[in-house]
């Protein structure tokens, strides 16, 4: 990304949240894809996307790093990074060191899979 994550365009697209399988997805306008699923399992949420390897998850709180294998991240229900992105001003971004990133708009549904999952 050329742009600093808080100027950049967010990704177009919708939250939905799944009540049956307790999951939230970033679904892209005109795909059935989703970027980015959030899915509780248990004592923990799995992050679900295309990313790979060491992931910077920047929010308004600040910048950590998300470790993504096989396509997904497993991080427990009380993650504060979990927090940071719910709470995050209106945006977080995911990016990989390659390059790639998305930059999501921060919406209800995050917040309620990670409380269902509390």
């Amino acid at each position: 990304p050329t742009r600093g994550w808080e100027d950049r365009a967010l990704d177009n697209g919708a939250w939905r949240y799944d009540a049956g399988s307790r999951a939230a997805a970033f679904v892209p306008t005109g795909s059935a894809n989703p970027l980015l699923t959030m899915t509780c399992s248990g004592n923990a949420i799995r992050l679900t996307s295309a990313l790979a390897g060491s992931v910077s998850l920047r929010t308004s709180a600040g910048t950590d790093q998300i470790r993504f294998d096989g396509g997904s991240a497993t991080l427990s229900n009380r993650d504060p990074r979990l927090d940071r992105i719910a709470f995050s001003r209106g945006r977080f971004a995911l990016e990989t060191p390659g390059g790639g990133a998305l930059t999501l708009p921060v919406q209800s549904e995050i917040g309620r899979v990670i409380e269902d999952c509390r």
